[in-house]
């Protein structure tokens, strides 16, 4: 089994129609949806420390009958103390629908285990790119530190099948090829299965053996991510495969979450708490789908911070720190990315 999270190529894209219920579509037709708040955000608690936070937003619903949804977006790599607190938020919810592209296709029975979290692998296969890029700039891997075991966890996501066809689709559609040869050419990059990715595996290693470049790598990574509010489709520039590739791998899985979703809001009812636990890159538009169809409303967020870079200790100068801010100013320009530069 495979999994696959979006990443720019070959960066971000690894970092990856309801109805409304009780007659509400009308009213929430007729008033604007606002904009989602982002869901990363680059936090400087003092003058030493640069913080990549993630947030978990609560909705609530129209109607006391149905419960309450938790959009809990997550970094792919973070330290050990993020995914314990995650780990607490996301056992306290009475279900948690989870991404994991190619879990057992047409076997939703299987052990929780044995689904590929984030990462395009299982407990048995952990020698990913991800997993190497977590190593080598001190952190862990979310597979290796989320517990998917547990009974309230369940996968809400396309198997590899589903989305080839999906992509096969796309191209018919637009008459523009290229979205499934992006999609084989990642998993081919996140399985390790390329030669581009043993030249970048030598370099995290040399990377991860030097404290100082290790705090320069976790900084510019804080600046995408931060710049980006981790959601790719802010990439303008992309080339039109793989725009194609990222509508399948974004909106094509939301389709599916909240397909999911519609029933265990009945089954679930009012008293009871509903995680949907995906990559940070799917909560924009999975908020819009839950303010426009679902008729929920949002009410609180919970920040966690993924992981950090103490300028001090690690010794990182003014001056490199605004090196890097402009290398990663400079990379996101190239690649037509909105909005992006304010901190």
């Amino acid at each position: 089994m495979r999994r696959v999270v979006l990443c720019l190529a070959p960066g971000i894209v690894l970092l990856a129609g309801c109805s409304s219920p009780g007659g509400g579509a009308s009213r929430r037709a007729q008033e604007p949806i606002p904009a989602p708040e982002p869901y990363v955000r680059i936090a400087n608690t003092d003058s030493n420390r640069v913080q990549l936070q993630i947030a978990a937003r609560q909705f609530l619903p129209a109607h006391r009958g149905e419960p309450v949804v938790w959009l809990t977006g997550v970094s792919h790599i973070g330290e050990p103390s993020y995914y314990a607190a995650l780990q607490t938020q996301l056992d306290a919810q009475t279900l948690v629908l989870f991404e994991g592209i190619g879990a057992a296709e047409g076997d939703g029975a299987a052990d929780p285990r044995d689904k590929p979290g984030p990462s395009g692998e299982t407990a048995g296969n952990r020698g990913s790119l991800q997993s190497a890029m977590a190593a080598s700039l001190g952190l862990v891997f979310q597979l290796e530190a989320i517990d998917y075991s547990r009974p309230s966890f369940r996968n809400s996501d396309l198997s590899i099948t589903q989305l080839r066809r999906l992509m096969t689709q796309e191209e018919a559609g637009s008459g523009k090829p290229g979205a499934s040869e992006s999609f084989d050419s990642l998993l081919q990059l996140m399985e390790g299965s390329s030669w581009f990715d043993s030249l970048l595996q030598l370099a995290l290693r040399f990377l991860g053996s030097n404290p100082k470049l290790q705090a320069l790598g976790r900084l510019a990574l804080i600046d995408l991510l931060g710049q980006l509010q981790g959601d790719p489709s802010r990439l303008q520039g992309l080339p039109p495969e793989m725009k194609q590739l990222l509508e399948v791998l974004l909106q094509r899985r939301n389709e599916k979450v909240i397909a999911d979703l519609k029933p265990e809001l009945r089954r679930i009812g009012g008293g009871g708490s509903i995680a949907i636990f995906f990559g940070t890159g799917h909560m924009p538009d999975l908020e819009r789908r839950l303010l426009q169809k679902l008729n929920y409303r949002p009410a609180r967020e919970v920040w966690f911070t993924a992981f950090e870079v103490d300028l001090a200790r690690s010794k990182v100068t003014a001056t490199e720190h605004s090196f890097i801010d402009n290398f990663v100013n400079w990379q996101l320009s190239e690649a037509g990315a909105s909005g992006h530069g304010s901190r």
